[in-house]
């Protein structure tokens, strides 16, 4: 059953990371647009107000030592009328008192001045309404003369209003344009990644193919490379896997055959000593099939793509190579080669899997063992050169030039390879080597024997 994420897809995120901020432009310039609405608004009828302050201020006379308002009533009606806001005024004298007008406020709120004008807001009536202010002196002397000229809000509104309308109407057609555009640009570019996992699902195990990159954007190439990258090392790692199989399935016959024979024999002796013979001969082809399959496991484990950097600690190789070398003295012993452990290697520290190296090292003793005559002497030495490096060498006949890059491939055996030889041994050491990013070197002694050369970088 397939398991459904709970991760917000990429085509959803990348159309919210869009929108949102088109949605706070949007909000933005459409506070700003009605704050220009409101200010330009104001702006043009707060003009008209001191215009008519001024008007009315120029109408004021001073008759008989007493300041009047020379306008006919009907005059004032007309200044008083509008069709749509109501209109009030009034005109006092510093000593004259009220010369024309109604009662009117004084004072309000959101005051500002314009040259020599004082603006307010303040109700009249329930309705909103803005008051000019002008104070201006009577000739020729003491008499000072205020006018205050107020209306309601109601086409300050109404301008606004259609300041608004034809702002806001072309920045909703333009928002929702652009946020189609971008849709439609994250739906064809998103669609790329939609025809590279296409691409990587149609891949088939059985022959691994490069992903294509034409006509994909820049910015996928690298992704497009790493796939690309990781399909090769599939590709040789299935190779390797195949091959490990075949390899294995045709070097198990033999020792599976020889079972099979040494057990039919068994089967017809005739006799107590032809049936222990026959035991001893079915015990030593069980033992090889054993060998060869443990050594088949740890080829398998040895090679780079079944590391694991869990495995590795830091040791010293010193003391890892000198017990590991104390182990074969029995053998050694008992096939008649002098065996010893340098005692002026040093002590170099390395960040190994010591359980492979071990093994690495013991192959290289058991090849010694195996194809070195009785006397020989074989030796083990750590040395710094520059890099840490583990050395067996031996006083044997050596291993020809010609030869040395073909023993370390798998399952190959020379000339001088014995029935208990696997053919693996050299190649399971190389294999360590290289799994620890190091090299596997095959020189001579200067007696003429073979020395081998695990060379590991330093912790």
């Amino acid at each position: 059953m397939a398991v459904r994420s709970t991760t917000a897809s990429l085509r959803r995120r990348l159309l919210m990371r869009v929108a949102l901020p088109l949605l706070g432009l949007f909000a933005l310039d459409g506070a700003l647009s009605a704050w220009a609405a409101r200010y330009y608004a104001n702006h043009v009828y707060d003009r008209w107000l001191y215009d008519s302050a001024q008007s009315l201020a120029q109408q004021v006379r001073l008759t008989r030592g007493q300041a009047a308002l020379n306008l006919p009533r009907v005059a004032q009606e007309m200044f008083e009328w509008d069709a749509e806001d109501r209109i009030l005024f009034r005109v006092e004298g510093s000593r004259s008192g009220l010369i024309a007008g109604h009662d009117v406020p004084m004072t309000g709120q959101n005051e500002e001045r314009l040259y020599n004008v004082r603006y307010f807001d303040a109700p009249v009536e329930g309705n909103s309404m803005r008051w000019a202010v002008l104070t201006s002196p009577l000739p020729p002397v003491g008499e000072e003369v205020t006018i205050v000229v107020g209306e309601t809000t109601h086409k300050r509104d109404r301008l606004t209003e259609e300041i608004l309308l034809s702002v806001w109407v072309p920045q909703i057609v333009l928002l929702v344009v652009a946020g189609w555009i971008a849709y439609r640009a994250i739906v064809v570019q998103t669609e790329k990644l939609h025809a590279l996992s296409v691409s990587l699902r149609d891949i088939s195990y059985r022959q691994l193919s490069a992903v294509p990159g034409q006509n994909m954007p820049e910015e996928m190439q690298p992704l497009i490379e790493a796939l690309n990258a990781l399909i090769v090392k599939l590709d040789a790692a299935a190779l390797a896997h195949r091959t490990f199989i075949a390899n294995a399935a045709h070097q198990l016959r033999t020792p599976l055959t020889a079972l099979s024979l040494q057990a039919e024999q068994a089967l017809h002796c005739e006799s107590i000593e032809e049936m222990r013979q026959a035991v001893l001969r079915l015990r030593a082809a069980v033992q090889r099939a054993t060998r060869l399959a443990n050594q088949l496991l740890l080829l398998s484990r040895a090679e780079p793509e079944a590391q694991s950097g869990t495995m590795r600690r830091v040791t010293d190789l010193f003391e890892l190579a000198f017990e590991t070398a104390r182990a074969w003295v029995p053998a050694a012993m008992a096939a008649g080669i002098d065996l010893g452990f340098d005692e002026s290697s040093a002590h170099a520290t390395v960040e190994i899997d010591a359980a492979l190296m071990a093994e690495a090292i013991n192959n290289l003793l058991d090849n010694a063992l195996k194809y070195c005559p009785p006397q020989t002497r074989v030796t083990v030495a750590v040395r710094l050169l520059p890099e840490p490096t583990v050395i067996v060498e031996d006083t044997g006949r050596g291993i020809a030039p010609a030869e040395r890059s073909r023993v370390v491939q798998r399952f190959y055996r020379g000339d001088n390879a014995t029935d208990e030889g696997t053919g693996l041994g050299l190649a399971i050491a190389h294999e360590i080597a290289l799994a620890h990013s190091g090299q596997f070197v095959i020189t001579d002694t200067p007696g003429g024997g073979a020395r081998f050369e695990i060379r590991l970088p330093a912790a």
